[in-house]
């Protein structure tokens, strides 16, 4: 890592004029030196970065420029075989060619979505391996052109501060930014479950009802938000008595259900209502709850005490509920004041909150910091998920989470977020998948594409194709509408095939539990996030940089959602090596473009050659102080693999401590016996947590003649002779063992 400035600095290294810096940068200690193939000349301004391997210079980053008027522009070289990713949330690019555009958070509904986002962030990466993070969080203007062979910014205020972060490959340059930025924490398990919000909110007994029915209908189901009416005023915390007279009783009974429960909020506390906005809302877009329209929302009390104690941003900020303070997040004295309304909540056995509405800051705002609204507006999201989540993290040992629209560099300590409004159509599904590739790139390991959208009815066919992406990543959350509004958007609407469709791939992703487990680990240890770009894994392969429609799970799991119309069939690109078709077993050979069969009820899904995949059984929900007592180990050809597993208490922060078990599974080719040698060991040991019993499962494997336990015979087994499939049991006795399997290999 390297830093060029042109700022003058405190005594404690952080900028002078920018006391925001100290709370976006994680760990400003220098990072490893730079693979040793580079070199980093810095001179009169200019830097050079030079392979030293080949004696090339592969990027010139210009002197930077100064205008009379303080307006700064930098330029970068480029070469024409380079590839460019990054600057946040976009949901219309993913490997950037010629543009332009502007860093500036908005809300941004479906519509909007070609040409801005909610979360920009000036951090992006080459393909040359390294990442660039201008440390400016004013709105600025970027240009691609590849024809001049340069990346050009230029910005109204603030001096050039940059942030250059090297790798060999890929994934050492995330592991570079992400311990400048921070890495994610873990998730609660039970958050990797499916979550549900109706839009807008029905009463207590309807949104109990719509429980009940996925236990009868046996869709797993692990968390509930509530829509903005379940609050009385805008915002008091207090419950909607009109909605939900028995809020105990209400959560007591979500509980017993095994359902979690969020709420969601904005960071207005209203004093103005206007009924013209209301109406509007109403009408078109069918957003109120019933019997809401004429009621008075405004929190007077709350925002006196606001404007007394200083705490606004803003005063008189608008939003589409009216008008109110804006919270000032950078002030602790505000955020301490939020906070303990949400104590009482918390208590009551609310899990989480959805901070929502993080874009709308006004261009005349001030803030605690000192810093002007022009320079606040793209970091507002932050501040404001960095207080809550830092608010919950204080009650207790839990583990915090919030559900963020409006992020910034460094929220990615502070998971997770979701991706904004899209609506249910092809469109909008590869949308999504851009800008959660986007997000994955700088280390968002926690985001989620809703199902269905926020708004517009379904097909049987966009149902169906949407719930199978949607289901995948790495939070997942459907929208529904009340039945007369919208009667598309059940798990059981349309016919049997769609619901069924839905559950097979709800209790897929409850299967894949103990793979989202390993890496959401993986994320917190390295930095690496839970989907990936296919150049993450795959950077020697020139082809998977231009992949924009398929993702990784992990290393090992590709994703390649259908996204058109009436399609039975799609062009996956397959990396080099075996890739086995999930459903059916068929082996494809890598390295190229194929068309491959997309049954309409199927995910194409394929599993990488050598994989070791972790897997569970289908559940309802995932039970408090779950543990992976049983876990599945599937093995597919060649049967030359690692995989790390790691357990703990899925509830708290006490794995931050060292309270977790760890046990390596490792396989390899034995060539003397035609067969593999699979040895399973315990690397760290935390009672009670750690599997007792395996299932382990070989795809594409010959009859076995014989298999060996710790040196005995294992009798017990079961063979799928059409499958080519190998099971049996192993029940962990001791700290390793050792399984061999002689004479399988096909």
């Amino acid at each position: 890592m390297i830093r060029i400035t042109h700022i003058p600095k405190n005594a404690d290294g952080y900028p002078a004029d920018r006391p925001w810096v100290k709370d976006v940068l994680f760990n400003t200690a220098p990072c490893p030196s730079p693979p040793n193939t580079w070199q980093i000349s810095c001179k009169d301004g200019k830097v050079q970065v030079f392979n030293n391997k080949e004696n090339v210079q592969f990027s010139e980053f210009a002197p930077v420029q100064i205008d009379n008027n303080g307006k700064y522009r930098l330029s970068i070289g480029t070469s024409p075989e380079d590839n460019i990713f990054g600057w946040g949330e976009w949901f219309s690019s993913f490997h950037r060619k010629k543009s332009q555009f502007t860093l500036m958070n908005k809300e941004s509904p479906a519509p909007l979505q070609s040409r801005q986002t909610y979360s920009n962030i000036p951090i992006f990466y080459c393909s040359q391996g390294y990442f660039v993070f201008l440390l400016n969080s004013h709105p600025t203007q970027w240009s691609i052109d590849p024809g001049k062979g340069c990346i050009t910014v230029s910005a109204s205020d603030g001096l050039p501060d940059y942030f250059l972060l090297m790798g060999k490959n890929p994934k050492s340059a995330m592991e570079a930014l992400s311990r400048l930025l921070g890495r994610p924490p873990l998730l609660p398990l039970w958050a990797f479950g499916l979550w549900v919000t109706s839009f807008p909110q029905e009463d207590q007994e309807k949104t109990l009802e719509l429980m009940r029915e996925h236990r009868r209908r046996g869709i797993p189901l692990d968390s509930l938000i509530l829509d903005y009416h379940w609050e009385e005023k805008f915002h008091n915390f207090l419950w909607r008595k009109s909605l939900f007279p028995n809020p105990s009783n209400f959560i007591h009974e979500l509980n017993r259900l095994g359902v979690k429960l969020g709420l969601i909020f904005t960071p207005f506390i209203n004093h103005k209502v206007s009924l013209a906005k209301k109406t509007f809302m109403s009408l078109y877009n069918q957003s109120l709850s019933k019997g809401t329209l004429l009621e008075d929302e405004r929190d007077l009390d709350g925002y006196t005490q606001g404007i007394k104690q200083r705490l606004f941003a803003h005063e008189d900020a608008p939003w589409w509920f009216g008008k109110g303070g804006m919270v000032d997040f950078t002030n602790p004295a505000a955020s301490q004041w939020w906070n303990k309304k949400l104590v009482r909540l918390y208590q009551q056995g609310v899990a989480f909150f959805k901070n929502d509405d993080g874009e709308y800051l006004p261009k005349d705002a001030t803030s605690h910091l000192g810093i002007s609204a022009n320079e606040f507006h793209n970091l507002y999201g932050f501040y404001y998920g960095k207080a809550i989540y830092e608010g919950m993290q204080g009650l207790d040992d839990r583990r915090a989470m919030i559900y963020a629209r409006s992020v910034w560099a460094g929220s990615q300590r502070f998971p997770g977020m979701f991706l904004g409004d899209q609506i249910p159509n092809f469109e909008n599904i590869k949308r999504s998948l851009r800008a959660g590739l986007n997000m994955s790139l700088l280390g968002f390991a926690y985001w989620t594409a809703d199902c269905f959208g926020l708004n517009g009815k379904t097909t049987p066919e966009i149902h169906m194709r949407y719930a199978q992406w949607g289901l995948m990543v790495p939070i997942a959350r459907y929208f529904l509408r009340p039945k007369e509004i919208d009667s598309t958007r059940y798990p059981w609407s349309h016919d049997p095939q769609v619901e069924q469709n839905f559950r097979r791939h709800a209790q897929l992703r409850y299967r894949l539990l103990p793979y989202f487990q390993t890496l959401g680990w993986e994320a917190y240890l390295h930095g690496i996030p839970i989907l990936r770009p296919l150049f993450i894994e795959f950077p020697d392969e020139r082809e998977t940089y231009s992949v924009d429609d398929q993702v990784m799970l992990g290393s090992d799991v590709m994703i390649a959602p259908v996204m058109k119309k009436n399609a039975r069939t799609r062009k996956v690109y397959l990396p080099k090596g075996t890739w086995f078709d999930y459903w059916s077993s068929q082996a494809y050979q890598g390295g190229q473009s194929l068309d491959i069969p997309t049954p309409i009820d199927h995910l194409p899904l394929f599993i990488r050659g050598g994989a070791t995949l972790p897997m569970g059984t289908p559940m309802e929900f995932i039970p408090k102080g779950y543990h992976f007592d049983h876990l599945e180990l599937h093995f597919w050809p060649p049967f030359q693999g690692r995989l790390n597993f790691r357990d703990d208490d899925g509830t708290t922060i006490a794995y931050q401590s060292g309270e977790y078990s760890e046990m390596g599974i490792e396989t390899v080719l034995d060539k003397e016996s035609q067969g593999i040698v699979c040895t399973i060991t315990k690397i760290k040991t935390y009672a009670p947590l750690g599997p007792k019993t395996l299932g382990l499962v070989f795809h594409e494997v010959k009859l076995p003649p014989e298999i060996q336990v710790d040196h005995r015979m294992q009798k017990s087994f079961d063979y799928d002779l059409q499958k080519k499939e190998l099971k049996f049991s192993l029940t962990i006795l001791r700290d390793s063992h050792q399984i061999t399997i002689k004479g399988i290999l096909t």
